[in-house]
């Protein structure tokens, strides 16, 4: 998230993953219908492309809504697992395993599915990549083209799941 009456965020509330984009003073946002379940994995992917805003979960889109106009900005930090207040300070941890987050400078998916990708790959438009197994201390590496490296503050800890075929280095 990077909101406060501003930007954007992808949240999970009371099980529901809503996303929201800051358009023209507003927040326009879509949410799933039902809680997602919980010990297992989902992909969530929020789309803003000048025309609506999507939400996709699993590779299907599950909400849309008509929005356009520019998106307000704000200094705060992007918060990955977490929301800024009004001072930029973190608030509203999320309390769950993340895995990977790509943010891209243009709309990646469109229409009613897409085939889900398990690890992304950096492109022109990547604006954010992080694949989460690695660490340097509490610096988590971006892999994008314009090493944004992250910062883990509060109580965030990277724990790293053995992949079946890959050996521990």
């Amino acid at each position: 998230a990077k909101t406060e009456s501003s930007e954007f965020g992808l949240y999970l509330h009371n099980g529901q993953m809503q996303f929201d984009v800051h358009l023209g003073g507003a927040n326009q946002s879509v949410q799933t219908q039902q809680p997602l379940s919980q010990q297992t994995w989902h992909h969530a992917a929020g789309v803003y492309d000048g025309s609506e805003v999507r939400l996709y979960i699993n590779g299907k889109r599950v909400a849309t809504r008509p929005a356009s106009g520019p998106r307000a900005t704000n200094g705060h930090p992007l918060y990955i697992g977490a929301d800024p207040d009004r001072r930029g300070l973190a608030t509203r941890h999320f309390q769950g395993s993340l895995d990977e987050v790509h943010l891209s400078s243009k709309a990646r998916y469109g229409g009613d599915s897409f085939e889900t990708t398990y690890r992304h790959e950096p492109d022109d438009a990547t604006a954010l990549l992080f694949h989460f197994d690695r660490s340097l201390g509490v610096f988590h590496p971006d892999h994008s083209s314009h090493a944004a490296h992250g910062l883990a503050i509060d109580q965030a800890t990277l724990t790293v799941e053995r992949l079946p075929g890959l050996d521990s280095d």
